[in-house]
């Protein structure tokens, strides 16, 4: 369920390139970093139906589709290209370990969650074409080629 609380499916994706990440709203360490960086190529595609942006909640506990409204609304996100979504703990957790991202409920660390900061490129065909550190500037940089690269394989 989204931050508009739509249920959004694999085929809301069919035919566009899109970027997946792993957070949660209430982060006290690599999230905000890896969103404002994800913003960074969110602003630089807004309006390009051919790109989209999803951020699956890890804290199934606490981020519900109003939480998450408010936290994209404040990250500047004003249009449907990026969902924000959340589900069951079996839904969320099944879903990173598709990515191959790392994902685990654990009241040991800041936040009671631990997971990778992983930005996840995938194809018209949702294969995975590449993984970036979404705290390093220079990984989203290169995130932003290959969407440049991706983009304009599509055109031909």
């Amino acid at each position: 369920m989204n931050q508009d609380s739509v249920i959004i499916t694999h085929k809301d994706f069919d035919n566009k390139i899109y970027v997946a990440n792993f957070f949660f709203t209430h982060c006290p360490s690599i999230c905000p970093t890896m969103q404002r960086n994800l913003l960074k190529a969110y602003q630089k595609y807004k309006g390009n139906k051919g790109i989209s942006f999803l951020s699956h909640s890890i804290d199934f506990k606490h981020d519900q589709p109003h939480v998450l409204k408010e936290y994209a609304t404040k990250l500047g996100v004003d249009n449907d290209q990026w969902q924000f979504v959340t589900g069951s703990k079996s839904d969320i957790y099944g879903i990173s370990d598709k990515y191959l991202v790392f994902t685990k409920e654990d009241e040991n660390v800041p936040g009671g969650y631990d997971h990778s900061g992983y930005l996840v490129l995938i194809d018209h065909d949702k294969h995975i074409r590449g993984v970036y550190d979404g705290t390093n500037a220079e990984e989203v940089d290169k995130l932003i080629s290959d969407i440049e690269i991706l983009l304009s394989e599509y055109k031909k």
